[in-house]
């Protein structure tokens, strides 16, 4: 994969959610069908990864990684920021 195509890289939490659209708490990722993900703010209490995202120009994102730690993704993140110097982090 080449990452010169991202203008950034991101860090984001991502939350699970059931087929009724709510979320699902991490605890409960073994009982519940998961039908989608999204991403959400960093307090939020449902978060089941943390997710490392290319930021394209044309606003929209990939994601690169998923993570189970923030630690774990903010390292990600700053890796692929050093390997692009001309690349910043949101």
């Amino acid at each position: 994969m080449t990452l010169s195509i991202y203008e950034r890289f991101e860090v984001h939490g991502v939350v699970a959610r059931c087929a009724n659209g709510l979320p699902i708490h991490p605890d409960s990722l073994a009982d519940v069908a998961v039908v989608s993900h999204e991403t959400t703010t960093d307090d939020d209490p449902n978060i089941s990864v943390w997710g490392v995202y290319g930021a394209l120009s044309d606003g929209s994102i990939d994601n690169i990684a998923d993570c189970p730690t923030k630690a774990v993704a903010d390292a990600i993140c700053l890796a692929l920021i050093t390997q692009s110097p001309s690349r910043r982090a949101s």
